[in-house]
């Protein structure tokens, strides 16, 4: 019985070990491999180029490699070993000779135990990009275009907007919107010249409209946005057109001579106020001077609303007339006074 009772406790003794080093022997399974410093040169050329993929084998559990490869359109190309490094860490490289067109790429490998590993673990890197006889141009993207705002009047600033984008191409590109027809630039809002927002501006006439974007890179190769057809937009409905107002006209000097003290010419100088709820600038901008016409000139601030003068010397008689007469370009005009003439300058000799 004793001698059963210790051939027992040796059994135990035995299991009990084993259990306890069961988890030490999983911890010491089959560890994945790495795959570092993984790239292909160059990315983009013609066919005529040779491309060299290159990757680095390692494995932290000292296997060596049982195949290397990196897989181009999914087509797997076996990658040879380089003479320095071990077989547990070593560089790896393939040659290849690819068709024109845009490819993609990744690399796989497998230890001698049978674990792998994926670089990147899932999709795959763009490139190299192919050309036949010269190196392949991506063509831009143009996405998000659209107006704001798509319903208004004619008083309103409609913005166009499109996202440009060129991932091959020196920042040069050209970005215009098509607005019934005619062509207009766009400039770059926000972001990159070759990766940014463009926009264009304008006040447009009533009735329907439509539009669409058009890019060229410095290649000259074109994109467009619909890529046919185009996008209608905006509706513009006529707003009722108000007529300008002239105010704070002046004459300085009202009085003077031919010449002044040091025997230069004296200058008259003819100043009006213009201002145009609507926003009209003036096509139109005159005095004048004894029923001769002058154009005046914005002297300050913004043209729908500002400072006009005109400035002269050629005075011989002692007295002159004057008035005020501006158009908006929409119909609508005004004359200051409504009748009638403002006197001066009186020039003396």
């Amino acid at each position: 019985m004793r001698t059963k009772h210790y051939a027992f406790a040796a059994a135990s003794a035995v299991l009990l070990v084993l259990v306890l080093a069961t988890p030490t022997l999983a911890a010491q399974g089959n560890n994945k491999p790495c795959l570092c410093k993984p790239m292909i040169t160059p990315m983009s050329g013609t066919a005529r180029n040779v491309y060299v993929a290159t990757v680095t084998y390692s494995d932290p559990d000292g296997d060596a490699a049982a195949k290397v490869e990196v897989y181009i359109n999914n087509v797997p190309y076996p990658m040879k070993r380089l003479g320095r490094g071990t077989a547990a860490k070593a560089m790896y490289r393939a040659r290849l000779s690819l068709p024109p067109g845009e490819h993609t790429y990744y690399f796989y490998a497998e230890d001698a135990r049978g674990e792998s590993e994926r670089f990147p673990r899932y999709g795959a890197y763009n490139g190299p990009f192919v050309g036949a006889k010269k190196p392949m141009n991506r063509l831009p993207l143009l996405t998000k275009g659209g107006v704001y705002f798509d319903y208004g009047s004619d008083q309103n600033i409609y913005t166009y907007t499109v996202h440009y984008k060129d991932t091959d191409c020196p920042p040069s590109p050209k970005v215009q919107v098509v607005v019934d027809g005619i062509v207009h630039d766009m400039k770059l809002h926000s972001g990159k010249p070759n990766d940014g927002v463009y926009h264009y501006q304008t006040r447009l006439p009533e009735g329907p409209h439509a539009y669409y974007f058009m890019a060229k890179d410095r290649n000259g190769d074109c994109v467009n946005l619909p890529t046919a057809g185009f996008l209608r937009g905006p509706e513009v409905i006529a707003m009722p057109n108000s007529p300008p107002t002239l105010i704070d006209q002046r004459l300085e000097p009202a009085i003077g001579g031919v010449t002044d003290l040091a025997g230069f010419r004296t200058r008259y100088r003819f100043y009006v106020h213009y201002n145009d709820v609507d926003g009209d600038d003036p096509p139109v901008a005159l005095v004048y001077i004894d029923n001769f016409p002058h154009a005046m000139k914005r002297v300050q601030g913004k043209p729908a609303n500002g400072l006009y003068g005109f400035t002269t010397g050629e005075f011989l008689s002692n007295m002159h007339t004057y008035y005020y007469y501006f158009e908006d370009g929409k119909g609508a005009s005004r004359r200051l006074p409504e009748v009638g003439v403002y006197h001066g300058p009186v020039v003396t000799r």
